[in-house]
């Protein structure tokens, strides 16, 4: 070979090696560079009211079970378009606590990170495509659900919104996540922030409330309607949507405590309820009201102010709302009426999908 030919073809292979190394930052847009990211994600698990700080461990706690599937979300840095999306299911628990993990293919630039549980019952999302508005919300209920569940509200069906509780929403955010070739091609990068995994919260608070019952055998099955509450919440903000105002419906237990310094037993009803949040509209307020059915078909129902009570400590503190006032469930006039009285934990479910 010639002094030309070799010149040539070192000239190619400087070249080639100038190509290559410029590709390990190619442009966003090129779909094709891609590098694997390793993603753990711990879960902050304790949850007021529900795995820890309830007002009496003696009576009936919502259910819950660890989260099992994640959705993990890269937006674009500069437009926060949402670039790729994978789910992770593969779960585990060590020191740190529990955790879901996973690999996600990911094109090279600098990203925002979004992450959230997707089985959260009952909680939907929307606005997703782009970073600073994926919102989280509930359905609210259809007039004929309305109807069915609280049969006293007549013309009032419809002159408001009714939804559904949300599930615990965990979520997680990562700002400025550079993705470029590793320096060990060996192993997948990981996803890390400040040397750590990420951990999700949940955006949603779980409250207690209880007051006291008398006549409580008359009582079939009961209903409750707090107004005031977010209808949907920011996610990667963690905030309500303040012109997003929704009352939220759960059912009733019934229960008994001893009365201080005494052998009495008193009935009790009580609660709790999922929300994303009190609204703190100045100029308005939260009512809770109650709508028993009771084995007579009678329905009674009663309405409380609890506005004030959201500024005690301990409801801020322990989100516990204690009432302490008595509603009374008489038997019709003119006799105590038919069937069976049913005990004290045999109220009847109400109809929709209500979480305790």
């Amino acid at each position: 070979m010639s002094l030309k030919n070799n010149s040539m073809a070192a000239i190619a292979l400087y070249l080639l090696l100038l190509l290559c190394s410029a590709c390990e930052h190619r442009p966003l847009e090129d779909m094709y560079w891609n590098e694997d990211l390793f993603v753990r994600i711990y879960f902050n698990e304790e949850i007021r009211n529900v795995s820890f700080g309830f007002y009496d461990e003696s009576k009936k706690k919502p259910e819950y079970s660890s989260p099992q599937i994640m959705r993990i979300l890269f937006y674009e840095e500069e437009s926060g378009r949402l670039v790729t999306e994978r789910y992770l299911h593969d779960c585990g628990k060590d020191l740190n606590g529990y955790y879901i993990q996973g690999l996600v293919s990911v094109p090279y630039g600098r990203y925002n990170v979004l992450a959230y549980n997707i089985d959260a019952e009952e909680t939907n999302i929307k606005y997703d495509n782009t970073y600073d508005k994926a919102t989280a919300y509930t359905d609210p209920l259809s007039e004929e659900e309305e109807s069915r569940i609280f049969s006293s509200r007549g013309d009032a069906t419809g002159e408001e919104v009714i939804c559904r509780q949300p599930g615990h929403l965990f979520v997680t955010k990562i700002e400025g996540v550079e993705v470029f070739l590793p320096p060990n091609w060996e192993k997948p990068d990981t996803l890390k922030t400040e040397g750590e995994f990420p951990t999700a919260e949940t955006i949603v608070k779980t409250y207690y409330f209880q007051f006291n019952v008398k006549g409580v055998e008359h009582v079939r099955s009961a209903v409750a309607l707090i107004t005031g509450m977010a209808g949907s919440k920011n996610m990667h903000l963690d905030e309500m949507i303040m012109d997003d105002e929704a009352s939220i419906y759960f059912g009733l237990n019934n229960g008994k405590e001893m009365k201080r310094n005494s052998t009495e037993e008193s009935s009790v009803a009580y609660a709790t309820f999922n929300t994303f949040g009190k609204l703190p509209h100045t100029e308005g307020y939260i009512d809770i009201t109650f709508e028993f059915k009771t084995i007579y078909e009678t329905v009674q129902t009663e309405t409380f102010h609890v506005t004030d009570m959201f500024e005690t400590q301990q409801v801020k503190d322990r989100q516990w709302i204690i009432i302490d006032k008595v509603i009374e469930i008489a038997p019709p006039e003119g006799g105590s009426g038919g069937g069976m009285t049913p005990g004290v934990h045999d109220w009847e479910q109400i109809e929709g999908n209500i979480t305790i």
